[in-house]
């Protein structure tokens, strides 16, 4: 993977992806496995139940400055203020409005 940190003057074109929060391992920021219970990670092995799982933002992106179109993907808490939540609490957000339309 290319690895390039810099800034740059760009304009959003498109979010190129429609679940932007992830289950992500503590220790090394994989995607976690979950299922009903357990979650796992295929990458370090750390194992455990899947209520105590944390979440992560992965936001990818198409934008363009003035001469190029790029593809890029912010992880992580920066990206907090724009959400104006952490990745932990929107997806509590997002299984209590799931569950509440479940019982209706």
């Amino acid at each position: 993977m290319n690895s390039v940190q810099g800034l740059l003057a760009a304009s959003v074109i498109s979010i190129q992806n429609s679940c932007f929060v992830y289950p992500a391992c503590q220790n090394c920021f994989s995607r976690l496995i979950l299922d009903s219970r357990r979650f796992s990670c295929l990458k370090c092995g750390c194992t455990g139940e899947a209520k105590d799982a944390s979440y992560r933002y992965r936001l990818s992106l198409k934008i363009a400055d003035t001469n190029d179109l790029f593809d890029i993907t912010v992880f992580g808490s920066c990206l907090d203020p724009f959400f104006g939540v952490t990745a932990e609490n929107l997806q509590r957000w997002e299984d209590f409005s799931s569950e509440a339309e479940e019982k209706m």
